[in-house]
């Protein structure tokens, strides 16, 4: 077995395991550790113990370094900016902003409620929870309180 073949087999067991960064699952991580693990034995078959403990030495490094650069670098590329959300969310607010103005409003349960679904509020499609119980589909409800992001729910 000649170095290229280990070479090879080396650089796609890296390859593999830096797009495990971002492929969740393990399944491409597994599959570049073991290249790299052939590449290992193939070494030792060909070469004996000193060039496989270099090797797997340099198998090591080079794996923390392509991690580490696919978590650092990646992110910026154009590809990276596609998969990855932005740190900021523009234009994005949270349903506790008009949390005050619910409280009080009537509605109809849109979901049956079991305790929790959703409600139709002025129009509007409300994830809600029951206060107590279960409340059938098409019942009248009243929103009695806001808590962080739950809205209770009561049947009038």
């Amino acid at each position: 077995m000649d170095w290229i073949t280990i070479t090879v087999l080396i650089i796609a067991g890296l390859v593999l395991m830096a797009f495990e960064v971002y492929v969740p699952g393990f399944v491409l991580g597994s599959m570049g550790l073991m290249l790299l693990v052939i590449a290992g034995i193939l070494c030792y078959r060909a070469y004996g113990i000193s060039a496989t403990v270099v090797v797997g030495i340099l198998e090591m490094v080079l794996t923390l370094a392509i991690v580490f650069a696919s978590l650092k670098w990646f992110p910026e590329t154009a590809a990276g900016k596609r998969m990855i959300l932005a740190k900021t969310q523009v234009g994005a607010h949270s349903q506790t902003e008009r949390a005050p103005e619910l409280v009080g409003r009537e509605g109809v349960a849109h979901t049956m409620l079991r305790p929790s679904g959703l409600a139709l509020v002025d129009g509007k499609r409300l994830d809600v929870v029951a206060e107590s119980g279960m409340i059938e589909r098409g019942s009248p409800i009243k929103i009695v309180a806001v808590q962080e992001n739950r809205v209770l729910v009561r049947k009038i």
